[in-house]
Order: C-alpha cells, then structure tokens, then sequence
C-alpha cells in the first residue's frame, strides 16, 4: 500500500477551515496593514465586530473582473462592514492606480507585516473571509465571490449584521 497516496487528504484535514468546515479563530493583531493616507493598524483594530475582509492583489486575473462587482456591493454596507486589503508588495501608489483603473471607489488597505495566507489558511487570492471581533471565522471563501448572487450575499449580510 503506497501511503504517499492519502497524503494531501491527511495534511488537508490539519488546515482549519478546509476540510472540517467549522469556525476558526485567528489572531488578526498578527497582521500589519496601511491605508491610502499611510496611516498603519493592525487588522484587528479595523475590526469591531462582524466584519468582511477581502484579500486581493494587483497581479490576480480573477481581482480584476470581482473588484468593480464587490464596489457595488459595498454601496449597501455600514462603515466598518467591509475592510479590502491588497497583498502587494509594490508601493501603495500601485494599488491606488489599479483602483483608479478599474472606476473603483473602495478603500484598499495595503498588507505591510503579516502572512495573510497562514494567518487565514488562504491558498489564493482573492480570497474572502467574515471574521467576529475575536477573530473567529464565520465564513471563507477562496477565489472570486459573485457578489450578484442574492443568496450568497443574502448569506453574507446575514452573518454581519448579527
């Protein structure tokens, strides 16, 4: 018997929130973001309660197509209920120009400290996540969200406005 072939199926059921579907905790202190004005928080104090944090980066085909369909969907939300962070590594000034680009009007914060990947068990961007204020994951979804999907937003607005 070769157990090299159950392998990915063991180390994927050691990844929290992949395999075994229940909420996670994680320490948003552990990760530094900037903001347009270069002004740094941690996540964790952009977090208050509920919360969607959307990973995403310059670099990432499907971020260009999500990004103008996630803008729309922010116009329905409260201050604070959305916290978009680029994982760039170039300048601010690059984000801000994609943005621009785009005829987007969110606020990107920009990740300075911090593995968002590990912290959030993210394979790939963009990536989605709803967080409580201790941190505890509500919902992930890894890739594009179709933010013109009643029922997944419906899903979504749920789980903020508690």
């Amino acid at each position: 018997m070769n157990i090299f072939r159950f392998l990915p199926i063991v180390c994927l059921s050691f990844v929290p929130g992949l395999a075994s579907g229940q909420e996670t905790g994680v320490d948003l202190s552990t990760v530094a973001v900037r903001n347009a004005a270069g002004e740094t928080a941690a996540l964790g104090d952009l977090v208050d309660g509920p919360t969607i944090l959307h990973f995403w980066a310059t670099w990432c085909a499907p971020c260009l197509e999500e990004l103008p369909l996630l803008d729309t969907f922010a116009q329905g939300l409260e201050p604070g209920e959305l916290v978009v962070v680029s994982v760039d590594t170039a300048g601010y000034g690059r984000i801000a120009d994609y943005m621009d680009d785009l005829g987007v009007a969110l606020a990107s914060y920009q990740r300075i400290e911090g593995n968002v990947g590990s912290v959030f068990a993210i394979l790939g961007y963009p990536s989605t996540v709803v967080v409580d204020e201790t941190g505890t994951v509500l919902w992930r979804r890894q890739g594009a969200v179709d933010w013109e999907d009643a029922d997944l937003t419906d899903e979504i607005g749920a789980l903020i406005s508690q």
